[in-house]
């Protein structure tokens, strides 16, 4: 299925791409690497099976194996706003080239390095979870947005755009909104993971990750006594210590040290 396509590795991180396409290896390679050496330590796991990322050139080809190499069911074509599917050790990733013409983004490379990072945080969740298919799109999404830093920048992804301005107007949606909402899922699910970071530590976000099973429990019981509580108590650091740390957002801020 990629007998055309070349390939560079680096330890167990592979690239594969296209004759033409091979501007932005070196981009690719250094996010890549990167990004697999700070979630093994977050995580404190390495993963030991080769991983591999494969840059498209378009939509087209895209599409072809998301479905066909990644098994995943997507309509066709897919969306322009879809740029990277990872599954299982596979990440597919619409090469940078492409964008001006499948894709509804423009290419910034600082943004490439952080959807990167987002999208190998899903394969790290996928290989350390219990049950993979049971994560509520909140915390999923929630955690690839606060481990990739998508958060801090006010971005083409707007992960962060809609927050501000919920803090600026003291108006937070509800937990039962973000269970249930596709939009609200990715645009508020980051804030209850680094609320979590903040009030708990790394270590009850990795053994979420490692050790609850989501098909068998209720996370947000698991967090608190009530969902009453854990929303109110979500709120309100919000809108005090969390407005502290999410506002300023420095490039800087080294608060994964």
């Amino acid at each position: 299925m990629l007998h055309d396509y070349s390939y560079i590795r680096q330890n167990n991180l592979e690239i594969r791409y296209r004759e033409g396409f091979a501007k932005y290896l070196g981009l690719t390679l250094t996010a890549f690497s990167e990004s697999y050496d700070f979630l093994a330590g977050f995580f404190s796991q390495e993963i030991r099976d080769p991983l591999r990322l494969i840059l498209v050139p378009d939509r087209k080809e895209y599409d072809r194996l998301v479905i066909k190499l990644l098994g995943v069911d997507i309509e066709t074509p897919s969306n322009p706003g879809r740029l990277a599917q990872p599954q299982k050790t596979d990440l597919v990733f619409l090469h940078p080239s492409s964008y001006g013409r499948h894709s509804s983004y423009v290419f910034r490379p600082e943004e490439y390095t952080r959807l990167i990072r987002h999208e190998l945080t899903h394969v790290f969740e996928e290989y350390l979870s219990p049950d993979i298919e049971a994560i509520p799109r909140w915390w999923s999404e929630g955690l690839a947005v606060f481990l990739s830093r998508q958060w801090q920048y006010a971005d083409q992804f707007a992960f962060r755009q809609p927050v501000l301005a919920g803090l600026e107007q003291n108006k937070l949606p509800d937990l039962s909104a973000i269970e249930n909402d596709i939009g609200l899922a990715y645009d508020w699910g980051w804030t209850l993971v680094i609320y979590l970071y903040f009030t708990e530590g790394r270590g009850r976000i990795v053994e979420i990750v490692r050790e609850f099973d989501f098909s068998q429990a209720d996370i947000i019981k698991e967090l608190s006594s009530s969902q009453e509580e854990l929303e109110m108590n979500w709120q309100k650091w919000l809108l005090t210590r969390g407005r502290k740390i999410i506002c300023p957002a420095a490039d800087n801020f080294a608060f994964f040290s």
